[in-house]
């Protein structure tokens, strides 16, 4: 039978086998391949950013890896979710990084008199360096508070999770209380 369960005959019984489809393939090449291309994007563009990227990208990515790790382990239940908004939030937080250090490189360059050209009038002469300056400065703030963003996100999760797994078992021994009992009334009776 294609594409389902089988029977084949090898006589000394019936065997079932069971074909493997193009679906179960994508979701294995999925589950290993989302880890994998994450972790090499963000090794490429910790390198491309040197010193900068080996002390501060580098620890910030890895604890985002320990971090949704930790909230997998910790909420079994939401356990494929935590992995994709892991391997999402680093591979984003790293193409955003390539991507703003590649707007640095295309602005470092840029001088006062080529921005009077291109707007047509007369501007400070400060204005090539501050803008070059301005995404610097946007480069920094994005390198921290993307991860912080993310920790706090999966820390909100744990705390609800934990809030809500201390309110259940309140509520399973307050019942627990309730059935026993009733369980003793019911005896004595």
């Amino acid at each position: 039978m294609k594409g389902g369960m089988g029977m084949a005959g090898n006589g000394k019984g019936i065997t079932y086998k069971q074909t493997f489809n193009s679906r179960e393939l994508f979701s294995y090449v999925k589950c290993v391949g989302a880890p994998v291309g994450t972790f090499l994007l963000s090794m490429a563009v910790i390198a491309q950013f040197g010193a900068f990227g080996t002390n501060l990208l580098a620890p910030l990515a890895g604890g985002m890896w320990v971090m949704g790790a930790v909230t997998a382990f910790m909420i079994p239940s939401q356990r494929a979710s935590t992995c994709n908004e892991t391997h999402g939030m680093i591979a984003g937080y790293m193409a955003g990084m390539f991507g703003m250090r590649f707007l640095v490189s295309l602005v470092a360059g840029t001088s006062n008199e080529q921005l009077m050209a291109t707007y047509s009038q007369a501007l400070p002469m400060s204005s090539g360096s501050t803008i070059s300056g301005f995404i610097q400065t946007a480069l920094w703030i994005m390198a921290v508070m993307v991860p912080v963003g993310f920790f706090t996100m999966q820390g909100k999760k744990l705390f609800t999770f934990k809030k809500n797994l201390n309110k259940q078992k309140t509520v399973d021994s307050l019942r627990g209380v309730k059935d026993s009992g009733r369980a003793h009334n019911d005896y004595h009776d």
